[in-house]
């Protein structure tokens, strides 16, 4: 079986890359606490610990991380796909682009203008 953690296994995946990447969070930034959809510097991140966080995934994986792709990929959840992109995580959809988007099928699926503008006639869609 493949170890996360043996630096010359650089084809294994980790089982929960969440929890990886989540426990990698908690060490380098000294906290309990981590938000999944946080970005690394507004989670109390700076540079040189992004640089440790690079590290710290580095030696967990046995996979070599650029920092530009933690940069690029900042939040807990992001890097866990990051990490391994087949892993689906269920993020949280705000309640607030939820509303709005509610709003705007509904208009749609009634024929109204007021939300998304002027609605083309049924059956006039580009084919």
């Amino acid at each position: 079986m493949a170890n996360p953690a043996d630096p010359e296994d650089t084809a294994s995946i980790p089982a929960d890359p969440l929890a990886l990447v989540r426990q990698a969070w908690q060490d380098v930034l000294a906290t309990d606490e981590v938000p999944l959809d946080t970005g690394f510097f507004e989670a109390g991140g700076n540079s040189m610990l992004l640089v440790m966080l690079s590290d710290e995934l580095s030696d967990r994986t046995g996979r070599e991380l650029e920092v530009a792709e933690l940069f690029r990929h900042d939040t807990v959840r992001a890097q866990a796909r990051l990490l391994d992109p087949s892993y689906e995580t269920e993020a949280p959809a705000p309640a607030a682009a939820q509303a709005g988007r509610g709003r705007l099928l509904g208009s749609a699926r009634r024929g109204r203008t007021d939300a998304a503008g002027p609605q083309q006639p049924e059956g006039s869609a580009a084919r």
